[in-house]
């Protein structure tokens, strides 16, 4: 039913796909929405103020999801329609240690945010430690990716190594797999 509804969509809809399940916040709702389809949920300020009215007036949930519903496409994981020889979910906890380069660009990343931080205080500590989140994210990805390079040579990053490895091995075995990262 749903597939028959975005069929019927004008052909000046742009479709959007993610991965990511839209459940954090209802403001990430409203930003893929104006991506997708400027305007269909209001202003972002029209939309906030939709949203405050929600602890009150539970309904709105209701409507929300008859003005989104023919945009979004559910599929639940038992659906086997999806991918009828999909096998069930193998989970791998694997490791990897970093290379010297990401050694060093770590060491100065912590030396670099240990001098901010004795200088800042309240909100910006605080903006300070999420933001350097992410960045050490980055750089224990691959050191490129943190210095925005672009280049993402194999042998500067473990991680990369190590997935060549596991890609290597279900290759040989001709199986299938899907890999999940924030990146």
């Amino acid at each position: 039913k749903q597939a028959r509804a975005v069929k019927k969509l004008p052909a000046n809809n742009r479709i959007m796909l993610t991965g990511t399940p839209v459940e954090n916040r209802l403001s990430d709702l409203w930003s893929l929405f104006d991506f997708l389809n400027p305007g269909l949920l209001g202003t972002l300020k029209e939309f906030k103020t939709f949203t405050k009215t929600l602890k009150r007036d539970t309904a709105g949930y209701g409507r929300l999801r008859t003005v989104i519903s023919p945009y979004i496409l559910r599929r639940l994981k038992t659906d086997t329609s999806i991918i009828d020889d999909l096998p069930d979910k193998v989970e791998m906890k694997t490791f990897a240690s970093l290379t010297t380069k990401q050694i060093v660009l770590y060491r100065d990343l912590v030396d670099e945010i240990e001098t901010i931080l004795e200088t800042s205080e309240g909100i910006q500590r605080k903006g300070l430690i999420l933001s350097s989140l992410m960045r050490f994210k980055q750089l224990c990805n691959h050191p490129d990716q943190f210095l925005g390079t672009g280049a993402f040579e194999e042998q500067h990053s473990c991680k990369f190594q190590r997935l060549r490895e596991i890609c290597e091995i279900v290759q040989e075995k001709r199986e299938k797999m899907l890999i999940f990262t924030q990146f």
